[in-house]
Parts: C-alpha cells; structure tokens; sequence
C-alpha cells in the first residue's frame, strides 16, 4: 500500500470529493429555501417531464467517480487536471450560489402525474434528498464536460473507439436529463455549459504545464 501510495500520489487529490460532498450539504442548509432568485425560461415550459431520464441522472455519479478511478491507475496527470476542472467548477459553483441565492419552481406534483412507477420513484428520492435550490449553473452539466474532457485528454482512453463516444453521449444524455426530470432549468444547463468552456482552458492550458512539471518532480524523486 505504502509503495502504491508513494507512485500513485495524485490520488490524494480525490479527498476533494470528500470536502465538495461536506461542502454541499452546508451551503443545502444555509441557503435560504425562500426568496432565492428563480432560474427560469419560456423554454422550459416546453421540455416535458420524462421521468426515465432519471436514470441518467443518477449514472452522472457513476460517470465522475469511474472516470476518476481510470485515471487514478493510468493516467496521473490527467487526473490532476481532471481534478482541478472540478475543483474549480464545483467550488466556484458552491461559493456563487451562497452569495446568489437561486432556485427553480419547476418540479411536478409527482402525486398528480396519473402514474407511479420505478422512474418516478427514483425521481422522488432525488426531490426529497436533494432541494430546489443551489442550481445554477448545474453541477451535473460542469461535471459532465470534467468528465469528458478527461476521457479525451487521457492516452489510453482517447486511443479506443468506444470511450470517446460513451463520454459524448452520456455528457448529452446527463446535461438532457436534468432538466427533463425538472431538477434543472434549462438557463442553468446554458450557463454549466458556458462554465465549463471558461474552465477548459484553465484546466487543460494554463495548468497543464503545471501538472506535467509535477509529474516529473514525482517521477525523479523515485528514481
């Protein structure tokens, strides 16, 4: 363990997942549930409620913490630089939604649907877990793009035929299904899309240097 931990050091990094999590629920608590600022378009009013979508809403934390555990044993400093679109992404997110307080008033009366079924209970679970609140821009849709972003910048991944194409789809298919499940509206996908091509250079350009003189420092230090 001692020696994985000694070249494997980048994995320290994914303690951010522990304090993102700690973090989260916090700002849940003392974001005020009242008189937040309502993310809403004419748009949404005409994206209906699909309440299988749920499913991939729920395969987005599959999608994050798979990508980092490939990238964890294959790819180091991709992972760094996976690791720092997220930390920027989720932070700036977190900090923003306690200086703006914002929500959506968009979620359907699960009860007056005329149907139950194993979708709108997971659908449920999610609305009872999970407030209104803290929305924009979506984590799920910033999470998404770190994801994919990740799949391209990594050797290993971007080589095969298969990886690039699942990390596409379920990008499409993730950032879709938040605001079919009315978890989103869709001004908070615009600006989780817009976040994410601000954080792509950041993370992929100005950092990348940074990370690979990192992975060189580490690599000379076990020789």
């Amino acid at each position: 363990m001692r020696a994985f931990l000694k070249t494997h050091r980048h994995i320290w990094w994914a303690l951010y997942f522990v304090v993102y999590l700690a973090a989260f629920f916090l700002v849940e608590r003392i974001v005020p549930t009242e008189g937040y600022h309502v993310m809403y378009h004419p748009l949404d009013d005409k994206i209906p409620f699909c309440e299988y979508f749920i499913v991939f809403y729920y395969v987005w934390y599959l999608f994050l913490a798979g990508t980092a555990l490939v990238l964890i044993f294959c790819d180091g400093p991709a992972f760094r630089r996976y690791m720092w679109f997220l930390i920027l992404g989720f932070s700036f997110t977190l900090i923003f939604n306690v200086i703006y307080p914002n929500g959506q008033d968009l979620r359907p009366e699960l009860s007056s649907l005329g149907r139950e079924n194993f979708f709108t209970e997971l659908v449920g679970m999610i609305y009872a877990s999970d407030t209104n609140t803290n929305v924009c821009p979506s984590m799920h849709v910033i999470g998404s793009f770190a994801a994919m972003f990740s799949v391209f910048d990594c050797k290993r991944l971007r080589r095969t035929i298969w990886a690039p194409a699942v990390a596409v789809a379920l990008t499409i298919l993730i950032s879709a299904s938040t605001v079919l499940v009315k978890q989103h509206s869709i001004v908070d996908v615009f600006w989780g899309v817009v976040a994410s091509a601000v954080l792509f250079p950041i993370a992929y350009v100005l950092l990348r240097g940074k990370s690979n003189s990192l992975e060189k420092r580490n690599e000379n230090s076990l020789i």
